[in-house]
Parts: structure tokens; C-alpha cells; sequence
């Protein structure tokens, strides 16, 4: 069987958001009158490819809604313009997507971020006729590692593929435990913002150690 379709992580696996993320984390952190952790602690907290809302949660447990609603706000206030100025395709992301498609892969993000912001950076370099679909995180749905995101979302664009025919690639934790959860094939992309020791206790079914690495996956299996 040909496993021909692709779900792609988009934070630390087709592009490097983390400098716009920490600098729209520290504003947002401030604008709710919080003290911002430390870049090393929210980057643990980034390698668990959770939302915003549980970033949130785990730096400021006790706070009520309104708060966390206001630092989402102050994030996404800033967020599209530190995106632009700071975020960066990794090497090789247009011409791997190309040759996949050359290929008949069929491609589509699968993203814990924010939907529209997700969409607007897609847009921004010109990558959305590439896929099939793009899903980010909406109110009222399952995010990975959350397995109702295999039949409440990705069944949406794939409502008759076989399980067979997927991998999931991603850098997290939340990638990987999702694939396992949707008995999907897994890939992690080792270069991106997940922890080693905590992605490697995952058991991917396969390591790519950059972009280029996805033109090596196997399509039959």
C-alpha cells in the first residue's frame, strides 16, 4: 500500500517560529501583568507543541478566564507582525514541497497554532497551493495529541484513506503521541523544538534530521 499522505506539523517542522513566538510570549506576559518566565523555561515549554492557552495554564495555574482570554489577546495582537519580521522557511521547504508533490504525496498542515495565524503565515509564503488542507487549532476542538482530531478533523479532507496511508511529521511530543494515538505512521523532524529524550521515549517510526529528509520516507510499506 502506498502511505501517500503527509500531515505536516508547520512550527519546527516546515518553519522556524520560535523567535517570533518568545518575543509575542514576553509581550503578552507583560500586557496581563506577569511576570515573563525565562526563555529556556518557555522553550520547554514550546518543545510540548501544546496551545497558547496551556502554555498560558502552566506558567499561571491559578488565573481565571478573563486573564488568560487578555494574554491571548495581547499574544495575537503582535503576533503577525513579529511572524513577518521574524519567521524563516526552513532551507529546502519549496523545493521538497515540490518534489513531493511530483511524487502524488498528498499534503496538508496539521498545526496546534492558532488557525487564522497559521493560515495568514501559509499565505505569506506562498505555500497554501501545496496542500490538501491546512488545520490549525478553533475554539470547540481537539488539538494533538488528542486522537478525535484524526475523525473530527483530518477525516474532514480524508474521509475514505486508510490509516495505512498516513505519516505524521512533526518536532513534538504532541505530534508523535497523536500519531500513536490514531495508529498513524510517525516521523520527527529531529531539527525542530521538541525535546530529544522526550520525543525518543515516542518511538517514532522515523528520524529526518532536516527538510530534505522527507524526500527519503518510504511511500510503500
Amino acid at each position: 500500500m502506498q502511505r501517500d499522505i503527509f500531515l505536516l506539523d508547520y512550527d519546527g517542522t516546515l518553519a522556524e517560529t520560535r523567535p517570533a513566538i518568545l518575543s509575542c510570549l514576553a509581550l503578552a506576559f507583560e500586557a496581563v501583568l506577569e511576570p515573563s518566565p525565562s526563555a529556556e523555561a518557555l522553550k520547554e515549554q514550546l518543545s510540548r507543541g501544546g496551545t497558547l492557552a496551556t502554555l498560558f495554564q502552566a506558567f499561571v495555574p491559578q488565573c481565571d478566564l478573563s486573564k488568560a482570554q487578555a494574554f491571548e489577546k495581547a499574544y495575537r495582537a503582535r503576533y503577525l507582525e513579529e511572524d513577518e519580521g521574524k519567521t524563516v522557511l526552513f532551507d529546502g521547504v519549496v523545493p521538497v514541497l515540490e518534489a513531493l508533490k511530483a511524487k502524488n504525496i498528498h499534503l496538508a498542515v496539521l498545526s496546534n497554532k492558532h488557525a487564522p495565524t497559521v493560515l495568514a503565515s501559509i499565505k505569506r509564503f506562498q505555500l497554501g497551493h501545496f496542500f490538501d488542507a491546512v488545520i490549525g487549532s478553533e475554539p470547540g476542538h481537539a488539538v494533538k495529541p488528542d486522537r478525535r482530531v484524526m475523525d473530527e478533523r483530518v477525516r474532514l479532507v480524508y474521509p475514505d484513506a486508510a490509516v495505512e496511508r498516513f505519516m505524521m511529521v512533526g518536532d513534538t511530543t504532541a505530534d508523535l503521541l497523536f500519531a500513536r494515538r490514531a495508529g498513524l505512521a510517525s516521523c520527527w523532524a529531529r531539527y525542530g523544538h521538541g525535546r530529544a529524550e522526550q520525543c525518543v521515549e515516542q518511538n517514532p517510526d522515523y528520524i529526518i534530521d532536516d527538510v530534505c529528509g522527507l524526500l527519503d520516507l518510504p511511500v510503500e510499506h
